[in-house]
């Protein structure tokens, strides 16, 4: 089934013919491009250039500078000031204009997080309430102003309104479509304006020349469907595709062999990991779950499946957090001979443990679960690999340790809540019913703007971390693109593709 709205054609026919239209390919379209609707990874990739935030992050600051922690710039508000630690003020940029025309007034912004589409009993997307929290409906201060405050002390509300959940919808738009249409046709105010969605095929947008951050490099881009990497990977090298998504280490040598292609790489802000079921018998004691995390040699992890594409993570934190990140401090590292001693304190008398990840979710998933296998057993582990439809087997009877992703969306050790703490949070359900001794008294501290007191709160939820082990971290999670040689383009450490002006250049002839 097809979707179509007639594209809006700016500038001459001359110019239009200077841009190139340019085609990604990607292993899925997803099902929806709302930003607040609970958006798939896949779905990001798409739709990451149709609407802008208020503030956004600068990625190219931070990678020349990871000192700094994550870099906030002005994008749709062209300032903004606290004015307690539950309350934030904004001007908006003036003379901005969404797809359909209308211009970009506070009522839009008022509308995005408004209890009708988010925070209410009744709303739209209520799931969106989870990430969040508590907001009083905005106050409309001016045409062009508007005031953001939640219910609560909230230290992160600059960090949540860069999240991809944040992006600026039209009122108008969204009202007269109603939220269903609305997300198989959006209206923003990015470069990418939408013109038809075709179902298991393609969707396909136009460039906005009205882009508030000026004329796009590109005249149309349309993403296609195409769900094996090798026929993505034969497609870019045909020429019938300018970028690629998901891209696999195996196929790296077909790309890196030809002159006219090249492999993007790019880190997410996640980390791979093995999450552990922490009331199964026999990983219960929490010093069998320390020997656990100091028996995986995670250098030798990342050289040898990884050939070095991405960067060992022994703990929960990242330079992204800026003043709360601490580089001194210790985790439980490759240590063999510790984690035999803590096996033998512990008791641990061969019991199974035993691993599960779900087939080919993960890239490497399967050869990272068995080379953690080897170096369990190497200290006396009766481990086990067992490959799993879904995350429902996974987390079913008899799993000891299951692999998944957890990671810094935002830029804030809040990022962590939904996993790790609060009554609501997902480890409950995954073999902490009680919650991580300790962890939920020590989260609450976080909801402060002093800085120092964020970070002793912080501090004390790493130790915590280190000695409960609930989950441990093996590497930052690589993600790879490719695209012609001509295509100048860095993926972010966001899921978003960012086609924005100042992220996207074509040079020569396409």
């Amino acid at each position: 089934m097809a979707f179509g709205f007639a594209a809006m054609l700016f500038g001459t026919a001359a110019q239009a013919q200077q841009r190139p239209d340019l085609t990604v390919a990607v292993n899925s379209l997803g099902n929806k491009m709302d930003p607040a609707d609970t958006p798939l990874a896949v779905e990001l990739r798409i739709y990451g250039s149709v609407f802008d935030n208020l503030i956004r992050r600068d990625y190219a600051a931070e990678a020349a500078d990871p000192s700094k922690g994550a870099v906030f710039v002005p994008a749709l508000a062209t300032d903004w000031k606290r004015i307690d630690d539950r309350t934030v003020d904004l001007n908006l940029r003036q003379g901005v204009k969404f797809h359909n025309g209308d211009d970009l007034t506070a009522e839009d912004v008022a509308f995005t997080f408004s209890q009708e589409r988010i925070f209410g009993k009744d709303a739209m997307l209520p799931g969106a309430k989870s990430f969040f929290g508590c907001w009083k409906p905005v106050e409309v201060l001016s045409t062009y102003k508007v005031r953001i405050a939640a219910c609560d002390a909230d230290p992160i509300i600059e960090a949540k309104l860069a999240h991809y959940s944040a992006g600026i919808v039209n009122k108008r738009a969204y009202l007269a479509m109603g939220q269903d249409a609305f997300k198989r046709a959006p209206v923003g105010t990015g470069p990418l304006s939408f013109v038809e969605w075709k179902t298991g095929d393609y969707i396909k947008f136009t460039a906005f020349d009205e882009f508030w951050g000026g004329k796009p490099n590109f005249s149309s881009i349309t993403f296609r469907e195409v769900a094996e990497v090798s026929a993505r990977v034969a497609g870019l090298v045909s020429g019938d595709f300018d970028i690629i998504t998901q891209v696999s280490p195996d196929q790296f040598d077909v790309i890196k062999q030809r002159d006219d292609l090249k492999v993007l790489p790019a880190l997410l802000d996640q980390f791979q990991g093995l999450s552990l079921v922490g009331n199964d018998p026999a990983i219960s004691d929490k010093r069998v779950r320390q020997a656990l995390a100091k028996s995986i040699d995670r250098d030798a992890i990342v050289k040898f499946l990884w050939n070095g594409q991405t960067t060992v993570e022994s703990q929960f934190q990242a330079t992204l957090l800026g003043p709360l990140y601490d580089k001194d401090r210790a985790y439980l590292n490759y240590d063999p001979a510790a984690a035999k001693q803590l096996l033998t304190e512990a008791g641990y008398s061969g019991q199974p443990v035993v691993l599960r990840v779900p087939a080919n979710y993960y890239v490497n998933g399967e050869s990272v679960m068995q080379a953690v296998q080897s170096m369990w057993q190497a200290v006396g582990i009766n481990a086990k690999v067992e490959i799993v439809e879904n995350f429902a087997q996974a987390y079913g009877p008899g799993s000891a340790a299951v692999m998944g992703g957890i990671g810094f969306d935002l830029p804030a050790p809040e990022s962590l809540g939904s996993y790790f703490y609060g009554e609501k949070a997902l480890i409950r359900q995954r073999g902490f019913p009680d919650g991580v001794p300790g962890m939920d008294a020590a989260a609450e501290k976080l909801a402060t703007i002093d800085v120092a007191k964020r970070k002793a709160a912080f501090s004390s939820m790493i130790d915590i971390f280190n000695d409960q082990v609930p989950m441990i971290l093996l590497y930052r999670t690589p993600q790879f693109f490719a695209a012609k040689s001509n295509v100048q383009w860095t993926p972010t450490p966001d899921f978003r593709t960012d086609f924005r002006p100042y992220s996207l250049m074509i040079t020569g002839n396409k």
